[in-house]
């Protein structure tokens, strides 16, 4: 009795961190390239151990091996669609952040972005980075945290896939994303498109002056100028956007 008792918690223990470490692996901030694995891992293995006496009716061993696979799966692949949503909100940033890039003449100026494991822009960079401080120093990510012990409620494990409803809420977040990211670059947006319209003009009044080399410098000071002033605006706007779509997502 006492080993089969401890052999139903182990495995219901080992189902909980599937679905926990997998969300971790994806959710923003926890995916970082600038946090370590090994980081990764002690956080997922701690939040398993926390929630796991809150959590009821976890199936049990079986003989049948295809069943216990099913369970296993299904669990990593809630964790991967909780996390895949999440970072879909929370990639407007970086959507913002190229096209800041490109409207401040600045496109091929590009670092390694250990979030997306390729050449970023260098704003998109710098607003990453902040970003993640930001989400730390607000709190965002007890949100998440509380996403993974709720989704329990929501989705039971052994339960049923809902893929048409995570297939719904992955289209809108990832479409709502790309207009936040423009929302987000707008001050920049007008700022490019009011230096452009004035080149144009002064390419058209004096067609022998070099206009792209007298433009570009003052696009990129112009940019910067505009991106300085307007940076506390909006990275808390961006918070109080994440604010609302975790809440309104995540918390189930």
């Amino acid at each position: 009795m006492l080993a089969e008792y401890l052999t139903n918690e182990i495995y219901a223990g080992f189902l909980i961190f599937c679905r926990v470490g997998m969300a971790m692996m994806v959710l923003p901030v926890f995916n970082s390239g600038y946090l370590s694995p090994r980081i990764r891992l002690v956080i997922a293995i701690t939040i398993s151990i926390v929630i796991a006496p809150l959590i009821n009716n976890m199936p049990e061993v079986t003989a049948n091996t295809t069943i216990m696979v099913y369970h296993i799966f299904s669990e990593i692949f809630i964790g991967f669609l909780i996390g895949s949503i999440a970072r879909f909100i929370a990639v407007s940033i970086h959507v913002a952040g190229m096209i800041m890039t490109m409207q401040a003449a600045l496109a091929q100026a590009v670092l390694f972005d250990p979030n997306q494991s390729a050449q970023g822009a260098l704003f998109g960079n710098f607003m990453e980075l902040m970003a993640i401080t930001l989400i730390f120093t607000f709190n965002l990510h007890h949100l998440m945290i509380l996403a993974i012990t709720d989704s329990y409620m929501v989705f039971p494990p052994a339960g049923s896939l809902p893929l048409g409803d995570f297939a719904d809420a992955a289209i809108i977040a990832f479409s709502k994303s790309f207009v936040i990211g423009v929302q987000l670059a707008a001050p920049l947006i007008v700022a490019g498109l009011l230096v452009n319209l004035s080149s144009g003009l002064l390419a058209r009044l004096m067609p022998s002056f070099q206009v792209f080399f007298v433009i570009m410098p003052v696009q990129i000071m112009t940019s910067i100028f505009i991106f300085s002033a307007t940076l506390s605006a909006i990275m808390m706007w961006y918070m109080d956007y994440l604010h609302d779509a975790f809440s309104s997502f995540m918390t189930f």
